[in-house]
């Protein structure tokens, strides 16, 4: 195995190289992160050949609530304590406290979730309840295992990352995806085999995405997108985190994947 790049101060790194965007295939340059706006930041660190893509190296540094990117490590520590059994295993919540709300797109309106369906339609519910059966001391141990951001659970623990005391980088999340890969956090292999089924998001010829949106308002009134995961192809893995502001959830749901994917297209990992 290459050596792997470690990404604390990756920006500083003396291997990272910037691929031009110039040879982009098939993208709409309109739909990418660019250098100097301060509104986004992609990270992509690929293995083989330990090469790097840093756009906007502050903001990359700069921590932010991960919203529902936080369900990979919520699903996993659910996984690794045996909470959840496997992707299919019924999950409930409790609806007295997280009764059902007018504004819930239909998704979120089903009439059971197993973690495959929770996941794929961010069922913030059953997520809050998975929160509290893990409980604080157990999601203490395991951000602190996975060096997952600032560690901070005080704000409530079952809302912390929704814009509350939990804040993450994308640097950050492009470390603990790495070690989650390589399962440097030593959880069980059953665990990280699951999670990997319901993290697969689009499956091409010759490449696997595996990845978790997560959006929400932030406190200057703007919509924070986020996109980060995976991607397995002939050259090996490909780590990328993606997020970005913009005014309306509309606006930011339109751009979120398509411009990741024009990145991904630009570097040739897809």
């Amino acid at each position: 195995m290459n050596k792997l790049i470690k990404l604390i101060g990756l920006s500083l790194c003396a291997s990272i190289s910037f691929l031009p965007l110039a040879h982009a295939k098939a993208t709409d340059k309109a739909k990418l992160c660019q250098e100097g706006d301060s509104s986004c930041t992609f990270v992509l660190l690929s293995e083989q050949g330990d090469s790097s893509v840093v756009i906007n190296a502050k903001r990359a540094k700069q921590q932010m609530t991960p919203y529902s990117t936080f369900k990979i490590a919520n699903s996993l520590i659910g996984l690794d304590t045996g909470i959840i059994k496997d992707a299919k295993q019924t999950l409930s919540y409790d609806k007295e406290k997280y009764p059902v709300q007018a504004w819930w797109p239909p998704v979120w309106k089903l009439p059971k979730y197993d973690l495959a369906s929770a996941y794929k339609f961010s069922m913030v519910a059953v997520y809050r309840q998975l929160a509290n059966d893990i409980g604080e001391a157990d999601m203490k141990k395991y951000l602190k295992l996975f060096a997952y951001g600032n560690q901070d659970i005080s704000s409530g623990s079952d809302n912390f990352w929704l814009n509350k005391s939990i804040k993450i980088s994308a640097n950050e999340q492009i470390s603990f995806l790495q070690k989650l890969y390589h399962n440097e956090f030593s959880v069980k292999e059953s665990a990280l085999t699951t999670l990997k089924e319901v993290m697969l998001a689009e499956q091409g010829e010759d490449y696997k995405i595996f990845a978790k949106t997560g959006a929400g308002q932030v406190d200057d009134g703007s919509m924070l997108g986020w996109y980060v995961g995976f991607v397995e192809n002939k050259t090996g893995v490909h780590y990328f985190a993606f997020n970005f502001n913009r005014d309306t959830y509309k606006e930011m749901k339109a751009d979120r994947i398509q411009m990741v994917t024009n990145h991904l297209k630009a570097a040739g990992i897809i």
